[in-house]
């Protein structure tokens, strides 16, 4: 018996091989969304240099900006490049002093493309750290580049603000995630008045800078490039509900508890089970809902709250500015100041309404049965409109 399932795994892995080529052959983002998101996700770097394009949606953007003007914060980008550590990986050649300079040089390349053709986004300090997994992958500076820009653009663009004000934000909303998946370890961290900041570097790295296994960075990045940005605050929720009962044994000491919390990702074995909980967490709980339930909204410009609305339009076929997706006048969307015309952000505002309206028809669909071709029509009325009204923001901006 024991035979007959060791010959069964190597015919599962190849199938699950077969199933990734397949994806990428045929461009199905939905099958490789799924197969990004569960298992050991998408397996190799080989397979990550074929599907991390189609999954960011390389060349839907037409920005290049002005790469000759230097960004403001590129002095700290030069001191932080050189204390960067490769991960942990036999794949992952260290070389001589040569080498390492080399590498050092490609990695600015590849951050400070991003930072002048979008002088608007801050450098934060572990940007870096998700350039240089990119840069890993991909091998070059110039995808890794390409990467690095949407993931700046549409996942960790909060992180990019002049301040780190709404990364925390998004750090209650862990909190409000433990309240439902683990209230002990919630009403323990709150007795010992343990604030999330031991949770900030998995959120501003996407676990990189605690994760010294490549592999297990890499099984990281395929799930969050393959999710809405948010869904790292419900890995961090899983994580920490994964080591529940260790922490509850803890003695009840703040020092103790949160110098056990910021340990946490360089304990996990095996990340399968803790990305399949946190997927389940964001299915239970959407991002509008756990905003709801926190009474912490984000602002509507926010990476989280724009996503639906602005991912869906990308197409590489058919290249775009950003500044037709998110009102953008030289300044963060975010930013106190911020110059977009009322108007734009009136249309904005309508556009994720009204995703969000549809997202809620097919739900509701869904839980009455209704009729598929019903809430297709429902949801597509819903959503004809919405692009409607991005393409008159689109024409006077």
């Amino acid at each position: 018996m024991e035979s007959g399932l060791r010959s069964r795994r190597p015919q599962a892995a190849a199938g699950r091989t077969a199933r990734i080529s397949q994806a990428i052959a045929g461009r199905d983002l939905t099958a490789l969304k799924q197969l990004a998101r569960t298992g050991g996700g998408l397996e190799t770097t080989r397979q990550r240099r074929r599907a991390w394009p189609l999954l960011l949606n390389f060349r839907a953007l037409t920005d290049s900006g002005d790469r000759t003007r230097a960004h403001g914060e590129e002095a700290q980008l030069a001191l932080d490049v050189p204390r960067a550590r490769l991960p942990d990986s036999p794949e992952l050649r260290r070389g001589d002093a040569d080498a390492q300079a080399r590498r050092e040089q490609q990695l600015t390349r590849v951050v400070r493309a991003v930072l002048r053709a979008y002088p608007w986004l801050s450098y934060y300090q572990g940007f870096h750290e998700l350039a240089l997994v990119l840069l890993c992958v991909f091998g070059s500076a110039r995808p890794a580049a390409e990467g690095l820009r949407m993931v700046a653009l549409f996942f960790v663009r909060d992180a990019m603000a002049s301040s780190l004000d709404h990364v925390m934000q998004q750090l209650r909303l862990l909190f409000v995630l433990l309240g439902r998946c683990a209230p002990r370890v919630h009403a323990r961290l709150a007795a010992l008045d343990v604030p999330p900041f031991f949770a900030i570097s998995w959120v501003l790295t996407w676990f990189a800078h605690d994760v010294h296994a490549f592999a297990d960075v890499c099984r990281i990045f395929d799930f969050l490039i393959a999710t809405p940005p948010l869904q790292v605050v419900y890995v961090a929720a899983a994580l920490v509900c994964h080591f529940e009962a260790d922490i509850l044994a803890l003695e009840p000491d703040f020092a103790a508890v949160h110098s056990a919390l910021a340990q946490l990702p360089a304990r996990v074995v095996d990340w399968t089970p803790v990305l399949e909980h946190a997927w389940r967490l964001s299915e239970d709980c959407s991002p509008a809902k756990l905003q709801h339930l926190g009474a912490c909204h984000l602002p509507r410009l926010s990476a989280v709250n724009t996503f639906d609305a602005t991912w869906m339009r990308l197409d590489p076929a058919r290249p775009l500015r950003f500044n037709a997706l998110v009102p953008v006048c030289d300044r963060h969307p975010l930013a106190d100041t911020a110059e977009a015309s009322p108007a734009a952000d009136s249309h904005m505002a309508r556009v994720i309404d009204l995703t969000s309206t549809a997202q809620k028809a097919r739900a509701l669909a869904a839980h009455y049965r209704w009729p598929l071709v019903v809430a297709t029509v429902a949801s597509a009325t819903v959503l004809v409109y919405a692009w409607l009204l991005m393409l008159q923001l689109q024409l006077t901006s």
